[in-house]
């Protein structure tokens, strides 16, 4: 006979760290209140409710889940049981609150303890974005320093701040043109310099903000430091003691006190700014001026960002640890709507607030996705080639492809109750449809970006500076080719024609007297000479005189003419005067993508839809596309520089002459536009599109993607 085993003893409460503390915390959304378990030790904070904290206050070390029951029952009338109070045994014990765990065994904290560890690979890829550097502990300069400060926590402070502010934001309205050229000043290593200096004050003081209004509401600030946002250094200020405030407009006002403190900066920076002299205090208040505004507003206030914004949002909405709880409200509501499993909420809140945590979930994972994959790029081309690689991967396979796989893993755990809904099904049918979309080669489209013009079409300008005597023409008239289209003149010019001919009439009268006179007929060889001398420059002259006349290089039609031109006004060389198109046929050019190239044939034809809303498409033809990719843009309305959709990096070449160089392979296509289509009157800048071999989306996208990491690995 095998012995009879021994019966497994009752479970019991473990005993609680005697350092502990419990204080009364905020109200929650619902109107419930919460306490806070307070752990002196880790300086950890962990929030509980009204149940979590009758079971801590009637808590006894080895007391039988099953007495612990009853009790709590009878003092309370909780309606619990032992599966909950084990459940709640292994919370505290997850989080350091009991002095064995739950198990009763030390190899469950040893566990915990080998599992924080990383190896030093590990490390870097989950604290190179984010790396915390304590540096000092401020907490007796910040207690001796408060009485100093505390005028500035009064009304009267903050009107007076607000009247600076108001004041400089006018005194700029008024020089707002060199308030925002000043901008071009820093683009400049002296300049960088000068905004350094000044996000190191700003910072210093909106951390300082932090520090003095938390010790001002009877909180610790055991340290600050620096921490390093992807390399980068920023300043913080560790203010996790306000978590122990009951009063949730107390923090507020902790974590609203940078931005305030920033903002104050940048309001008497603002008012400095109009009344200092050029040089380094004037350009030092721009800086803190711009850095306080910019920064207050545009990041420090983003509730997606774990900066002060998302404190203020969560104190704001009165909960705490808002993303952790929103992300759930997030995964819940995503699930209810892909599967209807139609389970629980992850904790009871009103709709309106359940509802505000799942879009701010939803707009968190967007903003992450945006920026994990925008900070990706960044680290890649930061680091080297190779490194940049691995760090780019790094951050898409941790921070962009490892939640999604987290999320499907907890779909496959709920396989069973997902297979049995209706809505699966549908959702199931709805993702194949969109799949089939992506990869059937149904888009037979081409879009090539492009202008429509005359073969021959001139903008004139004056060969010669000078004053407006006539205005020959008006838009809508036909000219001929040497037609006079402005005619101008210069007094300078009249005058120096009028001075050289009086001077060739004397040098003729000399010559005509030479056989009279015996100094003229001893000088006739040098007379001549002179005498061809000044005919040339009086031929040069009247050529010059030719020039201020404006006129048509070809026949055509005056397409469009300069309204600032008229009788009287003074026009330089560079002023432009009219626009010819000339009597040829209409065509078009365009760029055609690398991506496509190989999908059109040589004789193809298509339809130019122009960029004004409600133009007509214009039938055309394909008649040539250039052997090799173009060197440089030569039509600049296609270009980004000028607002056109073809990417371009602007580099300088020879001279002062600009070269718009493509980002992406572009082949020049030249095309004919049907002779009886109304095509423009002068240039139009729109898209093609012509007719191709098939293609699926996903199939472009793969292809874009192979062709970018093929040229960015060197390959």
């Amino acid at each position: 006979m095998r012995p009879a085993q021994s019966p497994q003893p009752a479970p019991s409460l473990p005993e609680l760290r005697q350092e502990l503390r419990i204080e009364r915390s905020a109200v929650d959304p619902g109107g419930a209140p919460t306490w806070v378990v307070i752990d002196p030790v880790q300086h950890r904070y962990v929030q509980i409710d009204e149940t979590a904290y009758h079971l801590l206050s009637r808590w006894a070390a080895s007391m039988p889940y099953q007495d612990f029951v009853e009790l709590i029952r009878a003092e309370f009338g909780a309606d619990i049981s032992e599966e909950d109070v084990a459940s709640f045994v292994r919370f505290a014990a997850d989080n350091n609150l009991t002095v064995e765990p739950s198990s009763g065994n030390w190899r469950h904290y040893s566990g915990i303890a080998a599992r924080s560890e990383h190896g030093w690979l590990m490390w870097m890829v989950h604290n190179y974005l984010y790396v915390r550097l304590p540096l000092v502990r401020p907490e007796p300069f910040l207690k001796r320093s408060l009485h100093f400060v505390a005028p500035l926590y009064t009304r009267t402070f903050l009107l007076f701040i607000l009247s600076l502010g108001l004041i400089g934001l006018f005194l700029v309205s008024r020089q707002w043109d060199v308030f925002t050229k000043t901008f071009q000043y820093f683009f400049s290593w002296q300049g960088a310099a000068t905004y350094a200096v000044a996000l190191t004050i700003v910072k210093s003081a909106h951390e300082l903000g932090h520090a003095f209004t938390a010790v001002r509401m009877g909180c610790r600030v055991p340290s600050m430091g620096i921490c390093f946002l992807v390399m980068f250094p920023v300043l913080y200020t560790d203010v996790t003691d306000a978590w122990r405030l009951q009063n949730r407009r107390e923090r507020l006002m902790i974590g609203a006190a940078g931005v305030v403190v920033e903002l104050a900066l940048a309001c008497v920076a603002t008012f400095l700014w109009p009344f200092l002299p050029e040089g380094i205090f004037k350009s030092l208040a721009f800086s803190i001026a711009t850095v306080g505004w910019v920064l207050s507003l545009a990041i420090n206030l983003n509730p997606l960002m774990r900066f002060d914004g998302y404190y203020l949002f969560a104190d704001a909405l009165g909960i705490d640890n808002l993303q952790s709880r929103a992300f759930a409200f997030g995964q819940w509501r995503l699930r209810e709507i892909l599967f209807d499993l139609r389970k629980p909420m992850p904790e009871r809140l009103p709709p309106r607030t359940a509802l505000i945590l799942t879009v701010y979930a939803w707009a968190v994972w967007l903003y992450r996705l945006i920026v994990f994959t925008g900070i990706a790029i960044l680290v890649y081309h930061m680091a080297f080639k190779v490194l940049g690689i691995v760090l780019f991967l790094i951050e898409i396979i941790f921070f962009v492809l490892k939640p999604i796989l987290g999320e499907v893993r907890r779909w496959w755990t709920d396989g069973n109750a997902i297979i049995g809904t209706r809505r699966t099904w549908l959702s199931a049918s709805l993702a194949c449809g969109l799949a089939l979309v992506a990869l059937i080669p149904w888009s037979t489209r081409v879009y090539v970006p492009a202008i429509v013009e005359a073969s021959a079409l001139t903008r004139i300008y004056p060969l010669r500076a000078g004053f407006v005597e006539r205005v020959l023409v008006k838009p809508g008239d036909r000219v001929t080719a040497g037609q006079v289209l402005v005619a101008m003149t210069s007094d300078d010019v009249e005058h120096q024609i009028e001075l050289t001919q009086n001077k060739v009439a004397l040098i003729i009268m000399r010559l005509a007297r030479r056989s009279s006179d015996e100094e003229d007929r001893l000088k006739s060889l040098s007379l001549e000479q002179e005498l061809r001398s000044f005919n040339t420059t009086l031929e040069g002259l009247r050529k010059e005189f030719s020039e201020l006349r404006v006129m048509a290089p070809f026949a055509g039609v005056v397409a469009e003419l300069n309204p600032m031109v008229h009788p009287g006004r003074a026009i330089g060389r560079n002023e432009f005067i009219a626009l010819v198109r000339g009597d040829g046929p209409v065509v078009a050019r365009g760029y055609l993508s690398g991506d496509d190239i190989d999908r059109v044939g040589g004789k193809n034809s298509g339809v130019f839809i122009g960029d004004v809303p409600g133009s007509r498409g214009i039938p055309v033809q394909l008649t040539e596309i250039a052997k090799a990719g173009s060197p440089q843009i030569e039509v600049p309305e296609l270009a980004s520089q000028f607002g056109g959709p073809i990417a371009v990096r602007p580099h300088a070449g020879d001279g002062r002459n600009r070269r718009l160089i493509p980002v992406k392979a572009s082949y020049l296509a030249s095309m004919t536009v049907d002779p009886g289509a109304q095509a423009p009157d002068f240039s139009a800048r729109g898209v093609v599109v012509l007719r191709g071999e098939s293609q699926s989306f996903a199939g472009r996208a793969w292809r874009q993607m192979a062709a970018v990491l093929v040229r960015e690995s060197g390959f």
